[in-house]
Parts: structure tokens; sequence; C-alpha cells
């Protein structure tokens, strides 16, 4: 009875080597083609990186930061934002 049990085991280890030997076959698919890429329009007018008009906005952006540090950052941000743009304008002599 041990000699069969050493065959079948023998055969089952032929069967399961033969299904690993086999190549697995994958799908065959088509490789995604990409969108066609649209051309990107160039803006008429330069965009101003420096200059009287940014050089105000950004003491108004420190003033009105500095204005909400002192509240603790609590109230309204436009309020702080149009207290800022008064006192910078106030500095540089606009009306």
């Amino acid at each position: 009875m041990a000699a069969k049990i050493k065959k079948s085991a023998t055969t089952s280890a032929k069967k399961a080597a033969s299904v690993v030997a086999q190549p697995i076959s994958a799908p065959v698919t088509k490789p995604i083609s990409a969108a066609p890429v649209m051309p990107v329009a160039k803006p008429k007018t330069p965009v101003v990186k420096s200059g009287p008009a940014v050089e105000r906005q950004k003491m108004i952006e420190v003033a009105a930061y500095v204005l909400a540090e002192k509240n603790g950052f609590q109230g309204d941000a436009q309020k702080y934002w149009l207290q800022a743009e008064k006192d910078v304008d106030a500095k540089l002599g606009k009306k």
C-alpha cells in the first residue's frame, strides 16, 4: 500500500509541475492613446510682477495681516483689508 501512495504522490507532483510549467498568457490590450494636446494661448498683455501697484498690494497685504494679528485673527478679513488700504494710501499720499 505504501507503493501505491508513493505512486499517487508522484503523479500529483507531475500534474502540479505541468500546470506550473505552462506559460500564463495575459489578455492583449491596446495601448491607451494620449489625447491631443491643445496649444495654450499666450496672454496679450504681460503679467506685471513688479512696480508701484504690486508694491502697494504687498504693503496692503502686510498691513491687513498685522491688523488681524493684533485682534487675534477675530473679525472680518474684509474690514481688515479695507482699513489697511486706507492706512497704506495715507502713507503713500493718495486720497
